[in-house]
């Protein structure tokens, strides 16, 4: 077993530069990217705490696998019942920490390659809706013209 895999300051030191150094420095991420991705990690961090018994500080890179990513994933979507979109987008958090240590860490590539492989989950898009003409009458009639704000408001929706 490679040291640097089981050591857990190594694996907090890449938590913090993948936060300094990549998000802030390298891809100038927005605010709230960078907000995501914190509490998407603090998120995989308390999980990791129940099911592996270890506080934060003590986990490993060995700890950060793809059965823990995908335990927790589950997690999100049955216990704290959010969509399958935000599932996925906090598997893309995931997936961009993962694609850092891989590149700062060689000798956790392995480990890297399992987590890259988990896919997002499909989820069907709504199909766009129209108006019926009873609709869109009753819509462009809802302003009044008695102020110059109404009758802007009725030339908008006229125009669109």
């Amino acid at each position: 077993m490679n040291p640097l895999l089981a050591n857990p300051s190594q694996f907090a030191s890449l938590i913090q530069r993948f936060f300094l150094e990549r998000l802030l420095q390298q891809k100038n991420a927005s605010p709230r990217t960078i907000e995501s991705y914190r509490d998407t990690l603090r998120l995989l961090f308390g999980y990791a705490e129940k099911t592996l018994h270890k506080p934060p500080p003590q986990l490993t890179l060995n700890d950060f696998n793809a059965k823990l990513v995908l335990g927790f994933l589950d997690h999100l979507e049955k216990k704290r019942h959010i969509m399958v979109r935000s599932r996925n987008a906090r598997r893309a958090a995931v997936h961009s920490f993962t694609r850092y240590f891989a590149l700062q860490c060689p000798p956790a590539l392995h480990l890297a390659q399992q987590i890259l492989a988990i896919p997002a989950k499909r989820f069907v898009k709504p199909l766009l809706g129209f108006l019926s003409r009873d609709e869109m009458q009753a819509l462009l009639g809802a302003p009044d013209t008695d102020s110059w704000f109404d009758q802007r408001d009725r030339l908008l929706l006229s125009m669109l």
